[in-house]
């Protein structure tokens, strides 16, 4: 049944009037009266009724809420018989309401006219200073706030503006690709991370749980404006963070780094070193050796520096490291063999097979041994026709042509040629030869010229006269098409008849190029003065050099051993040109090494074996690694090294820890593994993840020792990173560029 809120009898309740301004003064006791105060406030009730005239009689009209008729009745003259005083009637809520809000509106509206356009006005719009960082755009809000900033009711339209405000930071800052993902990294690299990261038994802080059970798994885009807040001073420090605010995205959540962080894993080695360098065969075996005590370092200081940051330990120059034991092993002192390595030889060829061909030879010493180098293979292979020659020889050998075809047989007279053609320019031309028949330098690497081991045209000239005689003649020759015989053994010529026909030559040779090109049937015939040997048309036979002896008193030492700082050397007995190394890091090694060792070629991968061999001359790979990267090999000369902008989530700074170490130095953290398999992690393996450290992992109990709140203090900054990744210092644009940023059109 519907039920009304209020009576409509007027004398059975009192009728409510709420939209009144002004209510009866008796209505908080219960008994209002029914007439209620006037618009303007004044008490209308002077009886308890308004007695009524029936006939000739009045009759009380009092309310039955009021208790009905009175039983004094009105007066004779109409007056009501129960007078009452009156009251003081009061505001009514609604208006008490109203007057508080025009109040409110009208402060409001005046505090607005004084911000606005009262002689303080900076000081009620200015949030609060800024840091000193920040301080040069304190009068330009726009540098970091948007202009046209809306109000986001929406995720997207919050996600949105956030990432408008973050380009505005990052304007100057410059953190990289995944500049809104947490420290900058990405998220496979944060999954990864994340993976398995369990914290140590013990209970979580409440409003960690709380927060972790809002957010599960923590945000995947962060704002600037998160971590870093302005306007709380010139000396506010932006990059402050508490523990809390670390630990609300991280799935390990815990108590303190002593209470409940996760345990160290394999800390701090991360990768193989770069340097093969085996502490523990070192220390136990070799320093341990009685004749190289003297040499033996006696802490690790001797080795190792800190970095100008303090932050990292260096090694220290091969001079002094390595020097005192590795010098006379890198010159080859203590090698029993020969000490150079084989850059130039005649090589071998079956002579008998190529005259039966119909080939023409020329003069070529029967007793040569071995074949092409490949320091030679690499310069014939960069001209085509001698390329295709070697292709098309295959896996024959120049010594022995029995069974080869006669398309062999040709590609093998024409190799002969063109070692011929390469001893000659060698000569004729000098060190441009090497370089122009070493191809370009890979980006990142020493220029060919490094390739020349200053080499010297002239030794090289030497052993052609004990070697081949008629090289020369026999060259220029058969370039003009010519194609000359075997020569009859003749007396070897003298060497001044040589010397002049070079020279003419090599001023002659305005194009090293056309010394292997074919000749030009079309072309006439070259004058005498043409001809590469025109002053000495005579065809010898090959014979040795005659023999020079020394003045009585003086005895020539082995020609290996008057090089031994390094440079180029002979064997007439092998027809041999050989390089020796000239001390660590000799350039001509590092120079091959560097062209050979991203070259897929079957010739450049047997330079870079042959050089880094374990007993190669030079030893550079018995302590110099590669590594495997993303854009190929990379050739480690020098051990790490700290990088500008490079930062990790992990920061450790040596030096603050000095003080700390007892008796035992270094050792006192960094304990030798002695079982730990080093050298198993080199070899033919170049990826870096695959190795074996030489010292064991760190606890987190060698640290939680001194990192307690009271001691060291143990907050997650003092060892962490946020910003990680390869980083920029601040950067700051000009006003072209900031202007056209601010043009540019921003992310709806």
């Amino acid at each position: 049944m519907r039920r009304l809120l209020q009576s409509i009898i007027y004398n059975r309740k009192l009728y409510d009037r709420p939209q009144d301004e002004w209510v009866c003064g008796r209505a908080a006791e219960g008994c209002p009266c029914v007439f209620g105060p006037g618009s303007q406030g004044e008490c209308r009730a002077t009886s308890q009724c308004l007695p009524a005239k029936q006939g000739d009689r009045w009759i009380c009209t009092r309310p039955i809420s009021l208790g009905a008729a009175c039983e004094t009745g009105p007066r004779p003259d109409g007056a009501c018989g129960c007078p009452v005083p009156p009251c003081s009637p009061q505001r009514s809520l609604r208006a008490q309401r109203r007057r508080l809000t025009w109040l409110v509106t009208s402060l409001a509206l005046g505090l607005v006219v004084l911000a606005l356009w009262g002689w303080r006005r900076t000081d009620w719009s200015n949030p609060g200073p800024l840091t000193s960082q920040h301080a040069m755009s304190a009068q330009r809000c726009s540098e970091c706030h948007l202009e046209d900033a809306h109000v986001a009711f929406t995720g997207s339209a919050l996600t949105a503006r956030q990432a408008e405000h973050n380009q505005l930071c990052l304007k100057c800052h410059d953190l990289g690709p995944h500049s809104n993902s947490p420290h900058g990294a990405a998220p496979a690299q944060l999954t990864a991370l994340g993976t398995g990261k369990k914290s140590a038994p013990g209970a979580a802080p409440l409003v960690l749980v709380a927060a972790q059970t809002v957010g599960p798994g923590g945000p995947s885009d962060l704002a600037c404006a998160v971590c870093h807040q302005e306007h709380h001073g010139r000396n506010f420090d932006l990059k402050h963070m508490r523990d809390q605010q670390c630990q609300v995205c991280h799935q390990a959540q815990f108590a303190s780094f002593g209470s409940g962080h996760p345990e160290f894993s394999s800390y701090p080695y991360e990768r193989r070193t770069r340097l093969q360098f085996d502490h523990v065969t070192h220390w136990q075996k070799h320093f341990a050796d009685a004749r190289l005590a003297a040499l033996a370092p006696t802490s690790c200081a001797q080795c190792h520096e800190p970095s100008p940051d303090g932050r990292q330990m260096l090694v220290r120059g091969y001079e002094q490291t390595c020097a005192n034991c590795h010098t006379a092993q890198i010159n080859g002192d203590d090698r029993a063999g020969v000490k150079g390595l084989v850059f130039l030889r005649l090589p071998e060829f079956d002579l008998t097979a190529l005259e039966a061909a119909g080939a023409a030879v020329g003069e070529w010493p029967a007793y040569a041994k071995g074949g092409l180098t490949p320091f030679m293979r690499w310069m014939l292979e960069q001209n085509a026709a001698d390329r295709a020659a070697l292709g098309t020889l295959g896996p024959v050998s120049l010594a022995d042509l029995s069974a080869a075809s006669p398309a062999q047989k040709a590609a093998a007279s024409q190799v002969l040629w063109s070692v011929k053609g390469l001893l000659a320019d060698l000569i004729t031309q000098g060190q441009p030869a090497i370089m122009r028949r070493s191809g370009a330098a890979p980006a990142g690497t020493t220029p060919p010229s490094r390739r020349t081991g200053q080499f010297s045209a002239d030794s090289l000239l030497a052993a052609q006269q004990a070697w081949l005689p008629n090289l020369l003649m026999e060259v220029a020759a058969y370039r003009r098409g010519e194609k000359p015989s075997r020569p009859v053994a003749v007396a070897a010529p003298a060497v001044s008849r040589l010397v002049a026909p070079v020279a003419a030559a090599t001023a002659k040779a305005a194009d090293p190029d056309d010394l292997l090109a074919e000749p030009d049937p079309k072309a006439p015939a070259p004058s005498a003065a043409d001809d590469l040997l025109a002053a000495d048309p005579v065809v010898v036979a090959p014979a040795a050099a005659p023999a020079v002896s020394p003045p009585a008193g003086l005895e020539f030492d082995d020609a290996e051993a008057r090089v031994a700082e390094g440079g180029w050397y002979r064997r007439d007995d092998a027809y041999e040109l050989y390089y020796r190394p000239g001390g660590h890091a000799d350039p001509f090694l590092t120079a091959w090494l560097e062209a050979t060792v991203n070259d897929t070629r079957t010739t450049a991968q047997a330079i870079f074996s042959q050089l880094a061999a374990d007993r190669a001359p030079g030893v550079c790979m018995k302590c110099h690694t590669v590594d495997r990267t993303e854009t190929g090999a990379l050739l480690n000369w020098t051990a790490a090294r700290p990088q500008p902008g490079q930062r990790k989530f992990t920061s450790f700074k040596h030096a603050a820890h000095f003080s700390l170490m007892g008796d035992q130095g270094c050792s006192t953290c960094h304990v030798l593994d002695i079982k730990s398999d080093y050298v198993g992690g080199f070899g033919a393996n170049r990826d870096t993840r695959v190795f074996h450290s030489n010292f064991a992992p760190m606890t987190k109990s060698s640290c939680t020792t001194c990192h307690q709140p009271a001691l060291a203090g143990a907050s997650c900054q003092q060892c962490h990173n946020y910003h990680t990744g390869d980083l920029k210092s601040l950067r700051l644009k000009a006003a072209e560029y900031r202007a056209a940023d601010k043009a540019a059109p921003r992310p709806n």
